[in-house]
């Protein structure tokens, strides 16, 4: 789940607003970039998945060096991205997403200067009134896998106050698709971002006296004399990129899974330690029916949260409010996302149910077969999945994009409740065991890279004779004859 207030947006069609020279430039960061080698660094893997980074060094990969300072409130980066045009026809531009300008973040404000394309300076153009889409020109026709330099420097201002996390803090290249660029901004739902997994190596300087995590393994970490401390950082293939500081924060590591595991809290001893073993437990058992994690270790910082929670590759954050009941629930969701959204991705705006849907009722086959924490877990599960399931008042295809929810309230009962029973139900037709078989050969299929609704059919339909086509038709909206 992602946290996001409810607001409207009216899509306007609107001349392109420049981003000329005139504008404010911003001095190159001090840090250096990171260098290209690292990206194939084993680092970022556990044992067994260190050869994972091969295969996307023939895709658009990310340097960054980014410097933040809380004081004045502003993160500074640079970065060098290499586009790699793995498109089907030949591109003139590249479309960028400068995600903390998304209407979820408020007042945040990212500004981009000093752009170059193969070392010619170049300028960028946004194309919607939130500053969230830039396009750059690249001077001439760029054939199909072939690759571009393209730099730039830019600021974020940043939140104040002894805890902050930044999510996608660097202009990420919008994913093309067979609709052409994809430049959707969209505030119905709790997801905002469409991303595909690439590399990333980054070096981060941040206060000494900030705990500082992210996405990702350090490399290296060197104290400066001036109190900052400089991280360099290899993620291997994940689709977004994350920093989280926190002042006074401690960590908790548990055993018990095939990889160390993490919590981060501030208060709530007790509560952060039932999290973790909650994770512990979800962990070894979507593993164990889903397929193998592929990072050296996972995260999860346990807070105050509105939403309840948030997923990103290898981190998420859960609320810590609230009794245990609820802490299992929202903790089994958010570990799911690990399986659903981070190694088997999706379109998140089109096909949302394809991580919200499935990770709802991941959660509910884990406390069904482990009844973890009570014998009653799965209906106490399953309780908090009718909570929105029973605010439905307009049933709609799950394959329905987020952009035609009539609201916030109606995508939620929609898909976090909706898309639930639904495959519940289909659970109870062909078997929990043939389910989650399917979700098992779906989450293989895809393995760090975007599913697709007819993926997911066909991952099913091969556990059963019974033909699924007319029910997916019906409650999906895929596989009409």
């Amino acid at each position: 789940m992602r946290r996001l207030r409810t607001v409207l947006f009216i899509v306007l069609l609107l001349l392109p607003i420049a981003l000329t020279n005139g504008q404010p430039s911003y001095a190159q960061s001090p840090l250096t970039l990171p260098e290209e080698s690292l990206f194939t660094d084993p680092i970022y893997a556990r044992h067994g998945f260190e050869g994972l980074a091969q295969a996307y060094l023939n895709r658009t990969r990310y340097q960054l060096a980014i410097d933040i300072d809380p004081v004045a409130g502003m993160l500074r980066g640079s970065a060098r991205i290499t586009f790699v045009n793995r498109a089907f026809v030949a591109v003139d531009r590249v479309i960028f997403r400068l995600y903390p300008n998304h209407p979820t973040h408020g007042s945040r404000n990212m500004q981009v200067a000093d752009i170059t394309v193969n070392g010619v300076a170049t300028a960028g153009e946004f194309l919607d009134p939130d500053r969230t889409v830039m396009q750059v020109s690249l001077n001439g026709a760029l054939p199909p896998n072939a690759a571009a330099v393209i730099t730039m420097n830019y600021t974020i201002t940043t939140p104040s106050g002894s805890f902050y996390y930044i999510s996608e803090p660097y202009p990420i290249v919008a994913i093309f698709d067979a609709s052409g660029w994809r430049m959707d901004v969209v505030t119905k739902g709790l997801d905002y971002a469409f991303t595909e997994s690439a590399l990333h190596v980054i070096r981060l300087r941040a206060p000494s006296n900030i705990a500082t995590w992210f996405v990702g393994m350090a490399k290296s970490v060197e104290q400066q004399p001036d109190g900052k401390t400089v991280y360099t950082i290899v993620t291997g293939p994940v689709r977004n990129f994350i920093i989280v500081q926190g002042r006074g924060w401690q960590s908790q590591e548990f055993s018990g899974a095939s990889v160390p595991i993490r919590v981060l809290y501030s208060d709530n001893h007790a509560a952060a330690e039932q999290i973790g073993q909650i994770t512990v437990a979800a962990f070894n058992f979507y593993e164990q029916n889903f397929g193998p994690y592929p990072y050296a270790e996972f995260d999860v910082v346990s807070m105050r949260f509105s939403s309840g929670g948030e997923e990103y590759p290898g981190i998420v954050f859960i609320n810590n409010e609230r009794d245990a009941v609820y802490r299992r629930f929202i903790t089994a969701h958010e570990v799911g996302h690990q399986w659903f959204y981070g190694i088997a991705g999706n379109d998140t705006l089109n096909n949302a149910w394809l991580d919200e849907s499935m990770t709802q009722v991941a959660g509910y086959l884990f406390y069904k077969r482990t009844q973890y924490g009570s014998p009653n877990a799965a209906d106490q599960y399953w309780a908090s999945i009718l909570t929105w399931y029973n605010r439905l008042q307009t049933v709609r295809p799950l394959d329905t994009p987020m952009s035609q929810y009539r609201d916030f309230n109606d995508f939620m009962s929609n898909i976090y409740g909706g898309g639930a029973v639904f495959l519940r139900e289909l659970g109870e037709l062909i078997g929990d065991d043939a389910l989650i078989a399917g979700m098992r050969s779906y989450v293989g299929a895809i393995y760090l890279g975007i599913g697709t609704p007819q993926q997911f059919y066909q991952a099913i339909q091969a556990q059963t004779t019974i033909d699924l086509a007319p029910l997916f038709c019906q409650r999906v909206g895929i596989m009409c004859r």
